[in-house]
């Protein structure tokens, strides 16, 4: 009996050890969360973190005004509990905005970084002018009331279908010709035209008409240098069709007409 009752005493003794050290974790846990409460309450009221400046980065065509809008910055509003992600898509709701990056400058100000789109030419579809991007993405219409002088890609849009290879193969020119410093006329492209017979046509603003075919563009461009030296030293003037399809031989055939591209208040129609 005595051993039995020595057993039960130290059974008991470790149960209510347990027990004890039960309570004092959950005792632990209740302070601690207590104070984390408290102390998330506090920095959530405190004026030292209240959003007091906003700073937009990267933005030109689009008002920095609008970005705040979009943004929806709300007065005294906690930095903290400002939610990054929902504001970067509000932001990005925008056509012209290709990417949001939003950061907290603790303990007041917001720093928001956009990218804007930058469109490299119009593309004609459906007798509609679409802003189209460097890496063939086409983001929206050309507004009536709004004038641009980018280039415009006309007849790679058919019957619904677009040309998505020869789309590329024209971006790739323009983006050429960006840097083409020998001849500097050639940075003022005012069309591209694309047959599906006899390839890309390509129009300058001073008065030319380049037949390029399908391919091996700047091998092309590279004998037209003589020709329009030559050209020059004969005064010759007017609207010019200069082929350079044929690798042997340069046609060059002149017309009293302005470009088919012209220009009105701005946007070429």
């Amino acid at each position: 009996m005595e051993v039995r009752k020595n057993r039960f005493r130290r059974r008991s003794q470790k149960i209510l050890y347990e027990i004890y050290k039960v309570a004092l974790l959950m005792a632990s846990v209740i302070i601690v969360s207590a104070l984390l409460i408290f102390t998330y309450n506090f920095i959530v009221v405190s004026p030292y973190f209240q959003l007091q400046e906003a700073v937009v980065k990267g933005a030109q065509r689009i008002p920095q005004e609008k970005i705040l809008s979009l943004a929806e910055i709300k007065p005294d509003q906690n930095i903290l509990t400002v939610n990054l992600k929902a504001m970067a898509r509000r932001i990005q709701s925008n056509v012209w905005i290709k990417d949001v990056s939003i950061k907290r400058d603790l303990p007041s100000k917001l720093i928001i970084e956009v990218r804007e789109r930058k469109p490299i030419a119009l593309l004609k579809k459906d007798e509609v002018f679409y802003y189209i991007e460097r890496d063939g993405v086409i983001f929206t219409k050309l507004g009536k009331d709004q004038r641009t002088d980018l280039p415009i890609l006309t007849g790679f849009c058919r019957k619904g279908e677009d040309n998505r290879e020869r789309i590329r193969k024209s971006i790739d020119l323009l983006e050429y010709l960006s840097t083409y410093d020998e001849i500097p006329g050639l940075k003022n492209v005012s069309e591209i035209y694309e047959d599906r017979v006899f390839g890309l046509s390509l129009f300058t603003e001073s008065g030319m008409c380049l037949l390029l075919g399908f391919d091996d563009f700047e091998r092309k461009l590279q004998r037209l240098k003589p020709v329009l030296a030559d050209l020059t030293r004969r005064e010759t003037k007017g609207f010019l069709i200069i082929d350079l399809n044929n690798p042997h031989k340069v046609t060059v055939q002149g017309k009293e007409l302005p470009t088919p591209v012209t220009k009105a208040k701005g946007v070429r129609a």
